[in-house]
């Protein structure tokens, strides 16, 4: 089960809820359908990481990006960058935040 950012078209400022330090490749995703144009969908995606989070399995559908993280310290908070590029040539990027924190 993703935890799952949908990205809304006027918002800036998007957040994944927290994971724990402990918690080894949790699914994270970003759903590009609202920033989409019509007929568009997704070509590639990457994600950045800051230093302390660990990338793994980077994939994408038509409209929504994926990533498994692990790592990361508790209290801290990370933004994770996402970039795409669509079948159409547009390329887009969202920031998203989060937070690490023991349960």
């Amino acid at each position: 089960m993703s935890r799952i950012a949908v990205l809304l078209p006027r918002t800036a400022r998007h957040v994944w809820p927290p994971k724990d330090p402990a918690e080894r490749r949790i699914e994270y995703a970003v759903d590009w359908t609202a920033r989409l144009g019509a007929g568009d969908e997704l070509a590639t995606s990457t994600f950045e990481l800051p230093s302390g989070l660990v990338a793994e399995n980077a994939a994408n559908t038509a409209t929504v990006a994926t990533v498994q993280i692990s790592g990361g310290a508790a209290g801290q908070a990370y933004e994770v960058v996402n970039r795409i590029t669509t079948a159409k040539g547009a390329e887009l990027e969202q920031a998203i935040r989060l937070r690490v924190k023991t349960r």
